[in-house]
């Protein structure tokens, strides 16, 4: 995106950049606006040098599931940030306010007794087992692999530890493959299963070159966004 806007020659006065979606509905929110409203969302323009505008996708044309004829691709931010079938780009030069900036896909940030919405952007540190499944049966005294993903955001994932016993203990797993900004880290873990049936009760967790960790437990003010914390999952040992 970069190019396009020294092509379009930004004042010195730009603040955020606008992108526009061709996606448009009425919503049932009783805050929303009236009428139909399309999907928009802004980013700040330091923040706009990183931004893909992707047309093709393994040296085809976009599928239109995947935001044909072009969407943007926001690195290191929510999805919600990479806005599909993008109409227009608009250089502001005070914030955006839109409905899915500041009601929809925001959280609430609290400073002192005071709460404000804040807009995702920044992924935050997380680490998710891929197998077992929750619920999977594994076999009693036996090597199971357990493996997964991690990511993070402005950083590199450094470590993944995984522990087999609802967080009292923990391993470090072995990190698969080379680091890359903006991008999954695969990671897996070679457990030895009790010798005993039961109930194990798996976590990951992982850190990154930032320091970096998962908190223990969810944020409430987070709502149903940026879920990041340890998850558990529990396996049956047969």
């Amino acid at each position: 995106m970069s190019i396009l806007l020294d092509r379009a020659r930004v004042k010195s006065s730009a603040r955020e950049i606008i992108l526009e979606g061709a996606d448009r509905g009425k919503l049932e929110d009783p805050k929303s606006p009236r009428g139909e409203l399309n999907f928009a969302r802004s980013i700040p323009l330091e923040k706009a040098s990183d931004v893909l505008l992707a047309y093709k996708m393994n040296d085809v044309d976009l599928p239109a599931e995947n935001g044909f004829p072009v969407r943007a691709i926001v690195p290191g931010w929510y999805a919600v940030a990479s806005i599909k079938w993008l109409q227009r780009i608009i250089v502001s030069d005070r914030p955006f306010n839109g409905y899915y900036q500041t009601l929809d896909y925001a959280f609430w940030e609290r400073r002192g007794n005071v709460a404000e919405l804040v807009a995702l952007s920044e992924m935050q540190i997380k680490a998710e087992i891929a197998w077992p499944r929750d619920g999977e049966a594994v076999l009693a005294n036996s090597n199971v692999r357990v493996h997964g993903a991690a990511w993070t955001s402005n950083g590199e994932i450094t470590k993944v530890e995984l522990s087999a016993d609802g967080g009292s203990t923990w391993n470090e797993a072995k990190l698969l493959g080379e680091s890359k900004a903006n991008a999954w880290r695969l990671w897996e873990f070679n457990w030895k299963t009790p010798d005993r049936s039961g109930k194990a009760t798996l976590i990951a967790r992982a850190t990154d070159s930032n320091g970096r960790t998962q908190p223990i437990e969810r944020d409430p003010d987070r709502g149903t966004y940026m879920i990041n914390h340890l998850l558990p999952i529990n396996v049956e040992v047969k």
